[in-house]
């Protein structure tokens, strides 16, 4: 036990304020706060080293008027045209055909594979640990098969002669007119049911093992206090569940529409490498104008729409990420 007397009070007087400590350094890496961009930068110079000159090519073939016959018969031929060939791409009515028919397939594909995936996510959360241990090693079997492969497996069974989707719905209904129908002879079911279920399926391993890691990040403790509060499953989830994975279904739901948008394998490989104009989306368009015709030029242009609007979505999804960075400070 300390004892406080009128001498030691004077000394603390006489000897003034405690010293304070010298101040910090501002630098570049004061206080580590910069440490972060400057691991990145390496990754950025790399990547900017990658895409720059590909991506001057790309814009400088754009106005031009350079195909095969020009680049190997008459290079003098190739010449700067100009906004011509923009004119001419944006002015073909099967430009824009392919544009929307690309639009709805990767909505069709977005909405139905985070539905899916969200669903076994969340079986996934209550399911037994041996099978959910079985359900990933099938989910990874899965992610591992190319998408070619893919599109092949899905056409051998989707096929009209034979198919294993015909057989089993003959067995199941009993209507011999399943035995031999042709998914193919409709484009519109096709792609949208037989190209949209490729896809799919080659899609929910990553969505499916992503989405059940993002809920297994859920507080229980908020879950029960939901429960205590007398909410519903289906409340719970939509006020407790889905403000945590927030973030993540954001992202996935960005990838998705990248990877949905430009989708080639899959529909190159059902159609055996030749997809009929109802079969083309933007990336299997983009293959026939520039692969196929050897038109470059007009390939380029298609090429920097297809950049332009994925950009659009991808503004719009860091926007909504910087929203969600600011509410969480």
């Amino acid at each position: 036990m300390s004892v406080t007397t009128n001498e030691t009070v004077t000394r603390s007087e006489n000897q003034g304020p405690a010293p304070t400590g010298k101040p910090q350094r501002r630098g570049f890496f004061a206080a580590g706060h910069y440490i972060p961009y400057t691991l990145l930068l390496p990754a950025v110079v790399v990547l900017a080293g990658v895409l720059a000159y590909p991506l001057y090519r790309l814009i400088d073939l754009a106005f031009q008027n350079v195909n095969k016959y020009a680049l190997l018969v008459h290079p003098e031929r190739a010449k700067y045209v100009g906004f011509d060939g923009f004119s001419r791409v944006f002015g073909d009515s099967e430009f824009w055909e392919v544009v929307l028919r690309s639009i709805y397939f990767t909505a069709e594909l977005v909405i139905l594979s985070m539905v899916l995936s969200m669903a076994l996510a969340l079986l996934l959360n209550r399911v037994s640990n041996w099978v959910r241990v079985t359900v990933i090693t099938v989910m990874m079997f899965v992610w591992s098969i190319p998408a070619l492969v893919n599109g092949q497996v899905f056409r051998w069974l989707f096929s009209p002669q034979g198919g294993v989707v015909d057989y089993i719905a003959y067995l199941v209904t009993g209507d011999e007119s399943w035995k031999n129908y042709d998914w193919f002879a409709d484009a519109h079911v096709g792609l949208y049911v037989v190209g949209a279920a490729v896809v799919i399926w080659g899609a929910l391993p990553f969505l499916v093992l992503g989405l059940y890691a993002a809920l297994t990040q859920v507080p229980k403790e908020l879950m029960e206090a939901a429960k205590l509060d007398g909410a519903n499953s289906f409340q719970a989830f939509r006020n407790v569940t889905l403000p945590v994975i927030r973030p993540f279904l954001m992202i996935s739901t960005a990838l998705s529409f990248i990877w949905d948008f430009q989708v080639f394998a899959q529909i190159f490989a059902l159609r055996n490498t030749s997809p009929e104009p109802g079969y083309r989306t933007i990336g299997t368009y983009l293959y026939m104008q520039g692969v196929v015709a050897s038109r470059y030029s007009e390939a380029s242009v298609i090429s920097i729409a297809m950049i332009v609007m994925m950009l659009a979505v991808l503004v719009y999804y860091i926007r909504q990420m910087l929203k969600i960075g600011a509410n969480e400070r």
